[in-house]
């Protein structure tokens, strides 16, 4: 690093400002998670561990670990299914694909907010558009209450959040698409493989590192998701729809702050998403390492580890 100073001091402003909105932060609250502090001033007290059990022992703590569960893996699966479903459609030769394409990718750019109130109104007990829709087909007889009974709503939420993220999905999973060889489908069908077979055998392998990827980044954007959750329900009713974040922030700023709870509770899901990364990059590195890729003259070789793209394990060169 010293004999390269010169090179880093263009990453200079970059790294400043890294430390002043990330790392400062991050080293503040893992000093408030060990101390208490009082929201009306005065010192700060060292308490070791015992904000993080205070915040574990919370009586609302295991259905907001329950419910984030859940919200991050029904959104995730079911959003990487629609976005696969999705992408295998808009690959095909099909009459306005950019059209659609466009279409499609409308819920990822809407602005979370207001995208969460337009949904807000559509799941409105007495004025929401879905309910009023049903009754008029002669579906339901009474307005379902969507975000206010403790049963719906949570799956209510994971449609709003799985409508405004599968486009992320779908976008990555279509660019993994395209880069499949065309020999391999070709190799397949003189084989005989049929569509079934092609799909398990040659797309979902290759598609397995974009794969991997997506479901990295939907996770840490499920787990951290805020707005969609607190602008519909606020963590409510009777914290059926609190999530982890959500939970976080009500802790540090609804009703009577408690920093040091939050704090404990930030450096939970911090350290937590940190080993969940780790452990996913090391898989996508293995599999990047071992799986086959096919040269331009079609010739099929083994990546070994530590080789590069194309030479054999064998091979001298």
């Amino acid at each position: 690093m010293w004999k390269h100073r010169g090179d880093y001091m263009y990453l200079l402003p970059a790294l400043i400002v890294m430390g002043v909105v990330i790392v400062y932060p991050l080293i503040q609250v893992l000093w408030l998670s060990v101390h208490f502090t009082s929201p009306y001033g005065g010192p700060q007290r060292f308490v070791g561990l015992d904000n993080y059990k205070e915040a574990v022992q919370d009586e609302h703590f295991g259905i907001v670990v329950r419910n984030t569960i859940v919200w991050t893996f029904a959104s995730t699966v079911i959003a990487l299914f629609l976005g696969l479903a999705a992408a295998i459609l808009l690959s095909r030769p099909i009459r306005f694909r950019g059209f659609f394409r466009s279409v499609l990718f409308i819920p990822y750019v809407i602005g979370s907010v207001t995208a969460a109130f337009v949904w807000k109104w559509m799941f409105h007990a007495d004025f929401g558009v879905i309910s009023g829709l049903l009754i008029q087909m002669g579906i339901i007889h009474t307005p379902i209450k969507f975000i206010d009974s403790t049963s719906l709503v949570l799956p209510s939420l994971i449609v709003v959040n799985v409508w405004k993220e599968f486009p992320f999905a779908m976008v990555l999973l279509l660019a993994g698409l395209q880069a499949i060889p065309e020999q391999l489908y070709n190799a397949a069908k003189i084989d005989g493989a049929g569509r079934w077979r092609r799909f398990t055998d040659i797309t979902i392998p290759q598609l397995m590192p974009v794969i991997t990827v997506a479901s990295i980044l939907l996770i840490i954007s499920n787990v951290n998701a805020f707005t969609i959750v607190w602008v519909l329900t606020g963590g409510g009713p009777a914290y059926r729809s609190q999530i982890f974040i959500t939970h976080v922030y009500s802790v540090a700023f609804v009703g009577s702050p408690h920093f040091e709870l939050a704090s404990a509770l930030g450096v939970m899901i911090f350290f937590a998403l940190m080993i969940f990364a780790i452990f996913y990059v090391r898989l996508l590195t293995r599999e990047s390492r071992s799986r086959r890729v096919v040269e331009g003259d079609g010739e099929v070789v083994l990546v070994g580890k530590g080789l590069p793209v194309g030479q054999s394990p064998g091979s001298n060169e």
